[in-house]
């Protein structure tokens, strides 16, 4: 992995969940689930957070390991939530 690239592709992952997508936004409002794309938009952001502190600490302790095994519980309990909605990744 190429840290200074995979850093820039976080953070344009971060602002592309961060920038408004008004159409989404009045689609989810139509659906009455915008509150539910609100509260799954906050999830990510502080995903994308996790990641980063992660990648950025050079020498890694316990909290690396205790916030690495919370990333992947994460990630299985999003792949559940998508799966039981019929998403597939």
């Amino acid at each position: 992995m190429r840290p200074l690239a995979y850093q820039r592709a976080l953070d344009l992952f971060t602002e592309s969940v961060i920038k408004p997508d008004y159409e989404l936004r009045a689609n989810a409002g139509y659906q009455d689930c915008y509150q539910e794309l609100m509260e799954i938009r906050q999830s990510c952001i502080t995903y994308l957070k996790t990641l980063k502190e992660i990648n950025e600490i050079e020498v890694g302790d316990e909290s690396d390991e205790i916030e690495a095994g919370k990333i992947a519980d994460a990630k299985l309990e999003s792949r559940r939530i998508a799966f039981t909605h019929g998403e597939y990744m």
